[in-house]
């Protein structure tokens, strides 16, 4: 089992787009989806344009990452992010 941090995740995001996206906050919406247990967790990077996003799903150990137009351009199995550990 593979482990990311919210740094990598925020670099990955940013990274998939070029130029300097380094003044961009990652932002974090946790969804309590069964029995007050985070069923899900996507991130995304503040300002505009869009930058794309990351849907985690800790239950499956999934780390899937989006573009602006919805495109999922990684996917990553059998990971969990550290922060939600």
């Amino acid at each position: 089992m593979e482990t990311i941090t919210e740094d990598e995740i925020r670099e990955k995001l940013a990274d998939h787009y070029g130029g300097d996206n380094s003044n961009r906050e990652l932002i974090k919406n946790e969804r309590n989806d069964s029995h007050d247990a985070v069923g899900s967790v996507v991130y995304s990077l503040s300002g505009s344009p869009p930058k794309g996003y990351v849907i985690v799903i800790p239950g499956l150990r999934r780390v899937n990452f989006y573009d602006n137009r919805g495109k999922r351009f990684r996917a990553m199995k059998e990971t969990v992010v550290e922060a939600l550990k």
